[in-house]
């Protein structure tokens, strides 16, 4: 008797075993649902504060055309710069897309 009382302790320790794996397998997918989620969730925050930067920076560029007025004289020296640097990075747009149709 004592052998048959052995193998019902390794089943019923086998049996609890099988359900504590099906529950953190259930814990796993649930787990898994909710990144997904959140990996959602901040992927649609990254594009919103690209398009809030954008426009901030946007708003800095129209303050400084006019539109309002520059506090100071550096303030319209680095939008000068700044200026020179997009038209630059147009330029080299525009002569890649160039370089593209004539290939």
């Amino acid at each position: 008797m004592a052998l048959e009382q052995y193998i019902q302790r390794i089943d019923d320790k086998l049996h609890l075993l099988l359900k504590k794996l099906q529950q953190v397998q259930a814990e796993n997918v649930l787990l898994k649902e909710q990144l997904q989620t959140q990996e959602g969730t901040l992927t649609n925050q990254h594009e919103t504060i690209a398009a809030l930067e954008n426009k901030l920076h946007l708003a800095k560029m129209a303050g400084a055309t006019g539109q309002g007025t520059p506090a100071s004289r550096e303030d319209d020296e680095e939008f000068r710069k700044e200026m020179r640097n997009k038209i630059n990075d147009y330029i080299k747009e525009i002569d890649r897309c160039i370089a593209l149709l004539n290939s």
